[in-house]
């Protein structure tokens, strides 16, 4: 692992978080790692890490998501869906 990735931390006291299946496939590919090698590398199964890149699992347990952002080199929060705007947001607009 590269020296300049540092070690991420799962968020306090979250039983379940939210991942954007499409992000995490996005950012899996721009880093060259096949399904096979990334989810090697995750501690992760195949078949669990295609479930959630294909939205069929949208809720893992926050160290799965903080082992997944240490793989890719990239926060937790970049593998999140946005969060929805506010209503007072969406009339600003």
């Amino acid at each position: 692992m590269s020296e300049a990735v540092q070690r991420v931390k799962p968020p306090q006291g979250d039983k379940r978080v939210s991942i954007d299946g499409r992000k995490l496939w996005y950012r899996r590919n721009a880093a060259g790692l096949s399904l096979t090698e990334f989810a090697r590398r995750a501690g992760r199964s195949k078949a669990f890490v295609s479930r959630l890149e294909n939205g069929h699992r949208t809720n893992p347990e926050p160290g799965t998501l903080a082992a997944f952002a240490e793989v890719l080199g990239c926060q937790i929060t970049d593998l999140m869906p946005p969060e929805p705007a506010t209503s007072a947001e969406a009339g600003a607009a």
